[in-house]
């Protein structure tokens, strides 16, 4: 077993809560101190979460852990999580995914924020860091403004290990830029294959682009 994965909602499931309602960065926390290898990944949504306050968590429980925090990145698709987060509907599908886009590239700046020889520990000067290797984000979007920088040292992996699972068009493309594995049920092989075979030329597709044009 490679790792462990909570499956996540922000709204209450009484039939299926298997978790009994409990926070699964709060759990993989716990679990984090009583395990070494075991990669631990937690699902939190980009539609009701702030980039700030979530790649601050994740960064926390990547310290905690030395390095094996995941996320399963999720835009919710429930009106009834909308009603917790004072709203009386939700995004429409595609701006849910363009939130989940954004919400990410920032979140990636945050985690970058500090350079890895940012903290220099210096008794003499009694200075923790040097700010000038900790740098302002500054990012002005469609759904977000962020100044930044993280108010958390850089972690051992620098941002999480990212898993995606939607199905759609939006979140297949969105998986193949973006995450570094992906969750799918598939009921036979042949299906399982013929999506595995689709992700990966989505992935060399994405990647060709980037290469191309990096902007």
């Amino acid at each position: 077993m490679d790792s462990v994965f909570i499956a996540d909602a922000l709204w209450h499931k009484p039939r299926s809560n298997y978790c009994g309602g409990l926070e699964p960065l709060t759990v993989l926390s716990s679990l984090a101190s009583g395990t070494e290898h075991i990669g631990l990944i937690a699902t939190a949504s980009t539609s009701y979460y702030e980039p700030f306050h979530l790649a601050r968590m994740f960064a926390s429980l990547d310290h905690i852990s030395g390095g094996r925090v995941g996320w399963n990145i999720v835009v919710s698709n429930s009106v009834n999580e909308a009603r917790n987060f004072n709203r009386s509907s939700m995004l429409s599908h595609q701006q849910r995914y363009d939130r989940a886009g954004e919400f990410l590239h920032v979140a990636n700046r945050l985690w970058e924020s500090w350079d890895e020889d940012a903290v220099i520990w210096d008794r003499a000067s009694g200075h923790y860091t040097d700010p000038d290797r900790i740098h302002l984000v500054e990012h002005r979007g469609e759904y977000f403004t962020v100044r930044g920088p993280l108010n958390i040292q850089r972690s051992p992996q620098s941002r999480p290990f990212t898993v995606q699972a939607g199905a759609s068009e939006a979140g297949r493309s969105f998986a193949a830029r973006h995450a570094d594995a992906v969750f799918t049920v598939q009921e036979n092989v042949r299906d399982a294959v013929r999506f595995r075979t689709e992700m990966r030329r989505r992935a060399a597709a994405h990647a060709a682009r980037s290469r191309c044009c990096p902007g």
